[in-house]
């Protein structure tokens, strides 16, 4: 199984975001980008916390979305 977004989809979501942020702020961020793969906005609509104080901490959540889906490590876009 392979993720439908690609590495740009999440850099462009992730130059957005200034941290600590809460999941709302990461989801209107994420909305106010034209273009990006709609994968992004559903990943983000399962993410497991209110908040996020740092980008390692997003991005680990993100992938273990991924893995739990049964992305392989290798394929993961972020």
């Amino acid at each position: 199984m392979l993720p439908r977004a690609e590495p740009k989809d999440w850099e462009e979501v992730l130059e957005l975001l200034d941290f600590p942020a809460s999941l709302s702020e990461i989801k209107k961020r994420a909305r106010d980008i034209g273009g990006i793969d709609h994968e992004v906005h559903e990943i983000i609509g399962r993410l497991p916390r209110d908040s996020y104080d740092s980008l390692e901490d997003f991005l680990q959540d993100v992938r273990e979305i991924y893995l739990a889906d049964g992305i392989a490590p290798d394929k993961l876009p972020v």
